[in-house]
Parts: structure tokens; C-alpha cells; sequence
């Protein structure tokens, strides 16, 4: 996807991103306040992505524009169009040179989308999310969306990465691009386990020193999608919901271990339990 419909998405992403910025600067102190809500999440996620991801667009053009000048390219341009971007020169460089100038920008690219998500795992509340956001668009456009648009349609940088003019080179490419795609799966099994540490810790000092039994609702809304999930696949709002509610039920057994024997649920645990 080219020309007239990326510029058209480009200003769809523009209009989002005026109106993020907007609502950043009316909800900023609540944004980085210690209490960090879903909507919070949500604000961040959509900074990280609308008003990141043109920066990355940028460096990944000029990581081309950079190796083309560095090769003999001549009457190289930049074309940047916030969302998207290419790089024209002229000049017959050759099939090794032509790699590597493809190639540059896909590098950047991954490189700031790695660092981006494991710099962000360390950052606290909202920077993580803002991080991890720009880091899961960055490398999912940069492992799997751009490389199938380059296949289906026959344009982009990897119609030259894995081109036959160059096999020893593509092969290099083909195991850079296994180890990303490795990277960014361990990036994203990270992430899970920390938002579900901190979760459970959430949960543990919310009800220090009670056992907890969950509501009569929940059990039951808990074993109808156990049962549904034996007989059909489930919706992804079910699964989501079946994975919630099982991480809650062995979130309440484990902590019920470590609580002393007898120790009863006071009413805000037993009737104020909480809900993924």
C-alpha cells in the first residue's frame, strides 16, 4: 500500500494523534499520578503509537538515505510523510549495495523497536506502556506486516532483502529476521509476566493477612466458560475472560496458602472481591 491510500491513512493517524495530544495536555497530571487507571493505559498506549511511531518513521528513512550516500547513490531524496516515507536515489550501485541500502532501514527499525520494548520493560507507569506500545507497532510492522505487504504487492524494502541477485545475503536476512521475531516473542512472554506479577502483588497487599473467597458469580461465570470452551471455541472476549478469571482463582489459592489457617475474609474480601 502505496501513494494516495497511505497518505490518506497517514492523515487519519494525524487526526488521532492532534487529538491524543489534546488530550495529554488536559490529563497529563492525572496520567502520571500514582494511581494508574485503564483509561490511563489506554492514553499512553495510543501516545506511544501515534506520536512515536512518525519519529521511527523518520530514522528508518534516514537509515536509507544514509547507506545510499554512503554507496554512490546519487540525487538521493527523502520523502517523509509522518506514517510512511521512501527514499529515491539514481545511480547504479549494484545488487550488494542495493542490499544493504534496503536493508538499513528494516535494521533500524528493529533496533529501535527492541530497544524501545526491553528499555521499556525497566521504565515505570505510563513511560512503560508509551514504550511498549511504539515497540509492539514498530516490530510488528517491521517482522510480519511489511515483509507480507513486500510479498502480496511487490514493493517495499524486502522485495530486495530476499531477492535471488543475492542469496548469501538473503540467507543472512532470513536469520536476522528469525532472531527478531524470536526477540520480540520473548518481549512480549517479559511483558505478560511482569503485568501479571504486578497484578498479583496489587492483589496480595489489597488483602494482606485475609483469606479470600471469590464471589458466587464469578465462580459460576468461571465454570459456564470452562464448560463452553469443551464444546466450541471460544470468542476472544471470552478467552480473555476465561484467562482472567483463571489467573483470579489461582491468584486467591496460592495467597489463601500463605495466610494463616482460620484467618476469615473480612467484607470488603468477601463481598468486594475484585474483578479482572
Amino acid at each position: 500500500m502505496l501513494g494516495a491510500p497511505a497518505d490518506l491513512l497517514s492523515l487519519l493517524y494525524g487526526v488521532a494523534a492532534v487529538y491524543t495530544l489534546w488530550q495529554l495536555r488536559s490529563r497529563w497530571r492525572a496520567l502520571i499520578d500514582a494511581e494508574y487507571t485503564a483509561e490511563d493505559s489506554n492514553l499512553a498506549g495510543r501516545a506511544g503509537f501515534l506520536l512515536l511511531t512518525p519519529l521511527g518513521v523518520l530514522l528508518h528513512e534516514l537509515a536509507h538515505m544514509v547507506a545510499a550516500t554512503l554507496l554512490g547513490g546519487r540525487d538521493i531524496s527523502l520523502h517523509f510523510r509522518f506514517y510512511w516515507g521512501f527514499v529515491q536515489y539514481r545511480g547504479q550501485i549494484g545488487p550488494t549495495a542495493e542490499w544493504i541500502v534496503a536493508s538499513a532501514g528494516p535494521g533500524m527499525s528493529l533496533l529501535l523497536g527492541l530497544l524501545a520494548g526491553y528499555g521499556a520493560l525497566r521504565m515505570r507507569q505510563p513511560w512503560r506502556d508509551i514504550g511498549m506500545s511504539f515497540a509492539h507497532a514498530t516490530l510488528l510492522l517491521d517482522l510480519v506486516l511489511y515483509p507480507g505487504m513486500s510479498v502480496m504487492e511487490a514493493v517495499g524494502d524486502f522485495r530486495w532483502i530476499y531477492s535471488a541477485r543475492t542469496p548469501t545475503l538473503s540467507m543472512v536476512a532470513g536469520v536476522v529476521h528469525v532472531a527478531g521475531l524470536i526477540a520480540y516473542i520473548v518481549l512480549a512472554v517479559l511483558q505478560a509476566r511482569q503485568t501479571k506479577r504486578e497484578r498479583r502483588q496489587e492483589l496480595t497487599a489489597q488483602f494482606a493477612g485475609q483469606q479470600v473467597t471469590l464471589r458466587p458469580e464469578v465462580v459460576e461465570r468461571l465454570r459456564l466458560l470452562e464448560m463452553a470452551e469443551r464444546v466450541r471455541p471460544l470468542e476472544r472476549s471470552e478467552r480473555e475472560e476465561l484467562n482472567a478469571l483463571l489467573e483470579l482463582r489461582a491468584w486467591s489459592e496460592e495467597h489463601n496458602r500463605t495466610v494463616a489457617p482460620g484467618t476469615l475474609p473480612d467484607s470488603s474480601a468477601a463481598d468486594g472481591e475484585p474483578q479482572p
